[in-house]
């Protein structure tokens, strides 16, 4: 571990609390995560506990950490191709909090940072960007489709992706086969198409999160989305 910066702070991070935490991780100079402070920490039941709990607010530190721990922490969510015996992580504990701000709230200001990178259009509470121009057939419900995705969240972080022989075939407009948002998505492309979805989590996953628990609550995804084939 090492200390980059120290304030004089007697102050030590409870973990009781919530925690405003700016957290990155490189293997060399490959950055593979990012969190940003304005997004809160539940300190209670934080993947990086065991780093944050030698904080106090306003430390900055630099971790060496195995890649098999961090790797362990992230299961099932995937690190990009991690190669390297240890990881940098780099920490820095702006803030404590005694309650949780609004997650919803939260979310939005998030997103609304997310999306001053990208030139995107809304429709219907979501955002997309066409990646490559598709000229099959446009989508109708009862069609028979295939499709190939990579669902991240903002930071990047991979939680889902098919694409190949795992490509998914399902007739549109039957229930219960993809997210709202995705849904909605589809219905606007056309077959050969990909496209750049954002997907604020009442179009995604809601105030309970995924039911393999892999995407929180009040999460906003993203997903590199192509329609292979319509039929």
């Amino acid at each position: 571990m090492k200390l980059l910066s120290f304030e004089d702070d007697n102050s030590v991070s409870d973990i009781k609390k919530y925690g405003a935490v700016s957290i990155s991780i490189y293997a060399d100079d490959i950055l593979l995560f990012e969190h940003r402070k304005i997004d809160r920490i539940d300190l209670r039941d934080s993947k990086f506990d065991f780093l944050i709990k030698h904080l106090s607010v306003g430390d900055s530190c630099h971790f060496i950490v195995p890649t098999e721990q961090v790797v362990t922490i992230f299961h099932p969510l995937k690190l990009k191709n991690v190669k390297t015996k240890e990881l940098s992580v780099y920490i820095k504990l702006d803030n404590v909090f005694d309650e949780e701000l609004d997650q919803e709230m939260v979310e939005q200001h998030i997103l609304k940072s997310y999306l001053k990178k990208f030139k995107t259009k809304a429709y219907q509470n979501l955002y997309m960007k066409t990646i490559e121009v598709g000229t099959g057939k446009e989508v109708e419900v009862g069609d028979e489709i295939t499709i190939a995705y990579k669902g991240y969240f903002l930071n990047g972080l991979v939680f889902d992706s098919i694409s190949g022989k795992t490509s998914f075939t399902f007739t549109y407009g039957s229930q219960g086969q993809v997210i709202k948002g995705l849904e909605i998505a589809i219905k606007l492309m056309r077959e050969g198409q990909k496209s750049k979805i954002i997907i604020p989590s009442q179009l995604a996953f809601g105030e309970l999160g995924s039911t393999t628990l892999i995407v929180p609550a009040y999460t906003t995804v993203v997903y590199d989305l192509e329609v292979i084939k319509v039929n």
